[in-house]
């Protein structure tokens, strides 16, 4: 088999974090670990220059490229080493958007970080779901001011996890979308709201996961503000499900976060609800 020599039980736990998340920084992947940081990115340096990682160009777009941790993920080889432990890799479908994608992973990975400190059960959509596609048929309508539209298609959250037996679907905004447009057919966050609306009211979601809260974290507070006020002023609407949080950090490509660990502890916002504080209710 290939590559064995260099996979070691850290390395191995290593590229099944890459596996989960497609792109992790350097400083979350030490974070995962423990220990020294210096250590974990020298080790991920020579993971490197072996071939088995690859670090995406995109990360260069950053006026603080050279100061920043660096972002890694999975080389062909990389893959084709966990493979060799018997482990099928993500088949990542397309180029999905770099700083999104690596938003996501800067939220969930943090989360299994904070349940790994704390000792509470921390599962991935692989681990829940395997290899079934996250998606939910949904059918929708609205009464717009001029016509009444409706709207057929696939809602597809942008992650899934689980801690302890409370699942959670991930949506990660980076304020490119609108809140509203003047129809269905594209894509902004009425048309978002009104999908989980009736995934949550039809169950829809039980055939794949027992129960769902929706986190929607966007890169602004202004913009958690705005999308709340939209969702109780314009649509009438309440949620004990859909939760709101805006974190300044998330969006900036010239800094970047430390583990955001403190997401279990923080409260989440619920429009004609209470607020919600993971760590308090799974």
């Amino acid at each position: 088999m290939i590559y064995l020599h260099y996979m070691d039980a850290y390395n191995l736990e290593t590229f099944k974090a890459l596996d989960r998340y497609r792109y992790l920084r350097s400083n979350f992947v030490a974070a995962y670990h423990g220990g020294s940081q210096q250590h974990r990115k020298r080790d991920l340096g020579t993971l490197k220059r072996r071939g088995l990682l690859s670090a995406p160009e995109q990360q260069k777009n950053s006026a603080n490229y050279r100061y920043t941790p660096r972002v890694y993920e999975l080389s062909p080889k990389g893959k084709a080493a966990l493979a060799a432990h018997g482990i099928t890799p993500t088949h990542w479908v397309g180029e999905r958007q770099f700083w999104h994608q690596l938003m996501v992973a800067d939220v969930v990975m943090s989360i299994e970080i904070a349940c790994k400190k704390r000792g509470l059960r921390f599962r991935h959509r692989k681990d829940i779901i395997g290899t079934a596609p996250l998606t939910f048929p949904t059918a929708i309508s609205h009464q717009f001011p001029k016509h009444f539209d409706h709207y057929s298609g696939v809602l597809q959250p942008d992650e899934l996890f689980a801690i302890n037996e409370t699942h959670f679907i991930l949506e990660a905004d980076r304020q490119n979308e609108p809140i509203t447009r003047p129809t269905l057919a594209t894509s902004s966050y009425l048309r978002k709201i009104l999908q989980y609306r009736a995934v949550l009211k039809s169950g829809a979601y039980k055939e794949l996961i027992p129960n769902m809260l929706v986190l929607n974290i966007t890169t602004s507070p202004t913009h958690a503000d705005n999308i709340m006020a939209f969702m109780r002023d314009e649509l009438a609407m309440s949620s004990s499900s859909m939760m709101f949080m805006g974190i300044d950090i998330l969006g900036s490509r010239d800094t970047y976060p430390q583990p955001l660990i403190e997401l279990l502890d923080l409260p989440f916002r619920r429009v004609g609800h209470d607020n919600f504080i993971i760590s308090q209710e799974v």
